[in-house]
């Protein structure tokens, strides 16, 4: 196993892409084996030491926070192996943006993705990250077989046969192990042709049906203020207007993207992610039943019009399938997304509080790596499958290793 550890500098430090979580911890674990994955875990299980995985840093919730060992396994990358059945296994530290081009060769596309790239596989799948599309679940419901190492040290392969256990482990934000390999069901490979377009709120509104309808993919940002475009860099736009984004299926070919950002078409990996931005903001993303998908944004425009005025991010509105995930915030419902920022350095804490108090009336479910605000009690009442969850975790944990202060409060 590859340490790094330096007796005169013993403490390590983390910090996120977003710069709002920052730790210390004792020893830092570069995985370049699965090996080394299974000795880190079990000599944590022998001293009842927190550990937990680092991916790429780009989760706004303490999640990756340990005192103890933090593990890194980005060495652990790339598409090992591509079944007849269009079935992918992409080791755990592979990032987004280099699945698609192995896939490709083999005549495949993942079903959906999100608009960043960045993560890696593993943080992806552990806090349901999701793209856009009322057919499409998050990549999380794509998950057929997981690899992972346990609480005990001990590799674990959980496979169809066992649908309690991969419902749980779809969206286990790190809580049953340290992940080795997730085999994903793929799709045929296909292109698409992105046709973006700045339209006034109202008209989006009215054509809300129908952009779902005629449109494989249907996304949009709302501007509330003067500014808010410039701060994700999408030009100088009016206020009250929306950047919308919407995507259609092309037939694959060898060409990988032919246009510009806006108006393109090419290889789908290379077209969902969205044009690269130097901003950074913290992130909350609740997803609340699809239809109440317009009440909620209404929610969001009356805060930011009046109570909150000094708030200009721009809001983001997504649409996802249900699924299975015992944890995921799409189980057993068709979800809307609302995702709402904060600039890093203005004081943005009241109003994302005064947003989750406000949709809680639509019994809102958090992306697990962004900033939310859940209690024990709001999490049991939210996941019907709580206590099965729970179950599975502590035959997974037994000794609650995987557990940091933060999911503590809310699972331990």
């Amino acid at each position: 196993m590859s340490q790094q550890t330096d007796i005169s500098a013993p403490v390590h430090h983390w910090e996120n892409w977003g710069g709002n979580q920052e730790f210390d911890f004792a020893e830092s674990v570069t995985a370049t084996t699965d090996d080394d994955v299974v000795a880190a875990v079990a000599a944590a299980s022998r001293a009842r030491q927190g550990l937990r995985v680092t991916g790429s840093g780009h989760s706004f919730t303490p999640i990756v926070q340990t005192d103890h060992t933090l593990v890194d396994v980005s060495a652990l990358s790339g598409v090992s192996s591509v079944d007849s059945k269009g079935r992918a296994t992409v080791r755990s530290g592979t990032r987004l943006a280099d699945v698609g081009a192995p896939l490709w060769d083999h005549g495949l596309s993942l079903a959906n993705q999100g608009d960043v790239d960045a993560q890696t596989i593993s943080g992806s799948i552990a806090t349901g990250t999701k793209g856009s599309g009322p057919l499409f679940g998050s990549l999380s419901s794509t998950v057929r077989n997981v690899r992972l190492v346990n609480g005990l040290g001990e590799i674990v392969t959980i496979t169809e046969d066992q649908p309690d256990l991969l419902h749980a482990a779809q969206v286990s934000v790190g809580m049953l192990g340290v992940f080795l390999g997730l085999t994903l069901q793929c799709v045929p490979a296909y292109k698409l042709r992105e046709q973006n377009a700045v339209l006034p709120f109202s008209e989006v509104e009215a054509r809300w049906d129908s952009f779902l309808a005629d449109y494989r993919h249907f996304s949009f940002w709302w501007l509330p203020a003067e500014g808010s475009s410039e701060m994700y860099d999408l030009g100088h736009l009016p206020p009250d207007h929306c950047v919308v984004k919407l995507l259609t299926e092309e037939l694959a070919t060898a060409a990988d993207v032919e246009g510009e950002p806006g108006s393109r078409t090419g290889r789908a990996h290379l077209i969902y992610p969205d044009a690269t931005t130097d901003a950074r903001f913290h992130e909350l993303e609740y997803m609340v039943p699809a239809e109440h998908g317009r009440a909620a944004l209404d929610v969001v425009r009356d805060l930011m019009s009046t109570r909150h005025t000094d708030q200009i991010s721009p809001v983001q509105i997504r649409w996802q399938r249900a699924d299975e995930a015992l944890l995921s915030a799409q189980y057993h419902r068709d979800t809307v997304s609302v995702s709402v920022s904060g600039k890093p350095g203005t004081t943005y804490e009241p109003f994302l509080r005064d947003l989750d108090r406000e949709l809680q009336q639509f019994d809102a479910r958090p992306h697990w790596g962004k900033v939310h605000f859940l209690t024990r009690d709001r999490v049991e009442a939210l996941y019907p499958k709580y206590e099965l969850f729970q179950d599975i975790r502590r035959q997974f944990d037994p000794h609650g290793i995987f557990l940091n202060p933060h999911l503590r409060e809310l699972f331990g």
